[in-house]
């Protein structure tokens, strides 16, 4: 894209990059909240768990971590990705002014 960019689409890349920004941190804090949870309440959500599905306490820790991770590594690929690439787009065009 060359030259500058309109006011409206300014502001419509600026709302999406807010979306996106909010989006990471509410997934952030609900990662943080299954993890509070799972460390003050792990066996009785483990004893859930084997009632449902039989599975050791050592699958049952991987499960969690693996949960964990992926939920944390599309958040990053998802969410905060797109809001830096929008941010620097915006701040490298604004520059030019």
């Amino acid at each position: 894209m060359s030259g500058l960019l309109s006011e409206e689409t300014t502001q419509l890349f600026d709302a999406i990059a807010g979306i996106l920004l909010r989006c990471f941190l509410f997934t952030v804090g609900a990662s943080l909240f299954v993890w509070v949870v799972v460390l003050l309440m792990g066996d009785t959500i483990y004893q859930i768990y084997t009632i449902l599905i039989d599975m050791s306490r050592q699958d049952y820790h991987q499960f969690i971590l693996y949960s964990l991770t992926l939920v944390k590594v599309l958040s990053v690929l998802f969410f905060l990705i797109p809001f830096l690439a929008i941010k620097h787009f915006l701040a490298s065009k604004s520059r030019k002014t």
